[in-house]
């Protein structure tokens, strides 16, 4: 074999193989040969494919090193982009590790903390609370609590030129996967404004209740002599020509008084300064003298007024009567003025009643004008009527239902309506009440229909107006009641010295000494006259008037313009005073009055 591969004849030659050793094995060495040949071809085309991928991956590198520094170039300048953001961001944005020491500052944090942030990082942000309120440094100290997730509370903090600024501060703590703190994210945002608007709006409600509670003292004082005198009237027995008259005046003032009233309470409701009473009170009894007050109006316009009354309802149960009332009377008294034929019909139907709680439904229909159906969403509105002739035609500020939904929603009820133009219409909603104890009814039941005679007994009525001294008198001579006259707080301590009174009524506002301070004065003499009962009797109804009573030591508390019978009850409670008023027999105030 003349073309054997250089390299295996270097290696016969290297291993000294005799050349017949071709000859005897020419397909063996031809073999090697081939293998040999083979082998360099391999290595040919290996060296050309590794000349090629150390091309393509000298030029991937290349590329690659390209779009790196194309992408950190980017991610440096939206880094910037971020800081130009955050260093405009009004609010301070802050970042702390676990332990509470700044990781992050924008540079809004001057604002706070009167230093660039570059000074605050690395320091705990507790260094910076040394001049808030102690109780909010409390409060922020609970940032690293474990058990909060996401905090924020408002705190005030003074400037270096003594301006007090208020912040609100909200944070989100961080945690790894063992749920272990590594820090909080955050915001600080100056809310001095807000504050500086709500204390404005504060002082605004303030002095829209002052105003409010002036111009209803300053109405109602003359308003309860027209009521009392019509009252005083009504139980001279006057002439049957006459009880008309004097029932239109009754029931005009009585209107007037519901008018301020509504406007009264609408400004609780919207102040949230409305509160509600859960006391004993004669259901069966309060629905039907609501429905008896229409009673006049009714007849002239020759109205039937109808009640209903379930089987299962009871005569007693707890609730706040004087909230019930006002919605019954609010609504009764738009059925009658909107009903000119036909009727007025209340109904009290039980829906679910056991041992300790009533639901009670409570219906009123009329036969009146109706509501069109496109007004019957919006007749729950403020100072809004169906139509826009109605108070023209009828009267009214357009609150009393605003008001009906507003108390209903605070004892968790709603209103519903259901109206046909022309035909009539019929509000209804549900009440929870609260059973009454048999006990108290056993209790109540044996005075049931009595009063005690309040005759001899003997009251200090102090008022500085004499028109108020003239209607109370009128009342006690009908009651056969002495009494003696204050016209201020000063008078009246000195004349509580110096004898002995079964109760005194007091008015608040009066010149020299209020009857604040009067009774404040008296509850400080000791012995027997300091426990005189005191009853303010006042046209001041203010948000407040029961807590400033009860702290001045007064027992109870009147409004005027007052009800008759409501004064006589309020006289007969604290009546047991002294020994000689335990007698009682039947006195029906009620018929006296309307007779």
């Amino acid at each position: 074999m003349e073309n054997l591969h250089r390299s295996l004849k270097d290696q016969m030659r290297k291993f000294k193989i005799p050349s017949d050793f071709i000859s005897k094995y020419p397909d063996f060495i031809q073999s090697i040969n081939d293998s040999y040949e083979s082998l360099i071809d391999d290595n040919v085309r290996l060296e050309n494919v590794l000349e090629i991928s150390s091309k393509e991956l000298f030029e991937s590198n290349q590329s690659l090193k390209k779009e790196n520094i194309t992408k950190s170039r980017e991610a440096i300048q939206a880094k910037e982009h971020l800081d130009r953001v955050m260093d405009n961001v009004n609010e301070v944005i802050f970042e702390v590790d676990g332990n509470g020491n700044f990781t992050y500052l924008n540079s809004a944090w001057a604002s706070f903390g009167q230093e660039d942030p570059i000074y605050s990082l690395g320091k705990n942000y507790m260094n910076y609370t040394d001049t808030i309120d102690h109780f909010d440094k409390e409060v922020i100290s609970h940032i690293k609590n474990k058990d909060v997730k996401d905090f924020k509370t408002v705190f005030s903090r003074p400037t270096s030129d003594k301006k007090l600024l208020w912040w609100e501060l909200s944070a989100s703590l961080q945690r790894d996967e063992n749920d272990r703190i590594t820090g909080a994210i955050g915001s600080l945002v100056d809310v001095t404004k807000t504050k500086e608007t709500e204390k404005q709006l504060i002082l605004a409600n303030e002095a829209k209740t002052n105003f409010l509670s002036t111009m209803s003292h300053e109405i109602r004082t003359p308003l309860n002599a027209v009521i009392a005198i019509s009252n005083i009237l009504l139980m001279d027995e006057p002439k049957e020509s006459q009880i008309k008259n004097l029932e239109t005046l009754k029931f005009s003032s009585k209107h007037l008084l519901h008018l301020i009233n509504d406007i009264l309470d609408y400004n609780k409701l919207m102040t949230g300064n409305l509160k509600l009473s859960n006391e004993p009170f004669s259901l069966q009894k309060t629905a039907r003298s609501i429905l008896n007050s229409f009673y006049f109006t009714a007849e002239d316009k020759n109205i039937k007024l109808q009640i209903e009354i379930g089987h299962n309802v009871p005569t007693w149960v707890k609730g706040d009567s004087l909230r019930f009332s006002q919605v019954l009377t609010n609504l009764i008294g738009n059925a009658v003025k909107f009903t000119s034929e036909g009727s007025v019909k209340m109904s009290l139907l039980s829906i679910k009643n056991n041992h300790e709680k009533l639901k009670l439904r409570i219906k009123i229909t009329d036969t009146g004008i109706g509501i069109p159906s496109h007004k019957l969403d919006t007749i729950f509105d403020d100072f809004t009527q169906a139509q826009g002739h109605t108070s023209k035609r009828f009267g009214g500020t357009g609150l009393g239902l605003a008001i009906c939904k507003k108390l209903l929603n605070l004892q968790d009820s709603e209103i519903h309506v259901e109206s046909k133009l022309g035909e009539g219409t019929t509000f209804w909603f549900d009440l929870d009440f609260d059973q009454v104890s048999y006990g108290y009814l056993n209790s109540i039941k044996p005075n049931e229909g009595k009063k005690l005679d309040l005759t001899g007994m003997k009251l200090l009525v102090v008022d500085d107006n004499a028109m108020n001294l003239l209607v109370i008198n009128q009342f006690f001579d009908k009651w056969n009641i002495e009494y003696d006259e204050a016209v201020n707080g000063e008078e009246a301590v000195n004349k509580a010295a110096n004898a002995n009174y079964d109760v005194i009524l007091m008015d608040l506002q009066m010149p020299i000494k209020d009857g604040y301070q009067a009774t404040k004065d008296i509850r400080n003499m000791g012995g027997s006259t300091s426990q005189t009962p005191i009853i303010a009797l006042s046209a001041t109804v203010s948000n407040d008037i029961i807590q400033k009573v009860t702290e001045a030591g007064m027992n109870d508390y009147l409004s005027k313009p007052f009800d008759p019978i409501d004064l006589y009850n309020k006289i007969e409670k604290y009546a047991n005073h002294n020994e000689h008023n335990n007698i009682t027999k039947n006195v029906d105030l009620l018929e006296e009055v309307n007779s």
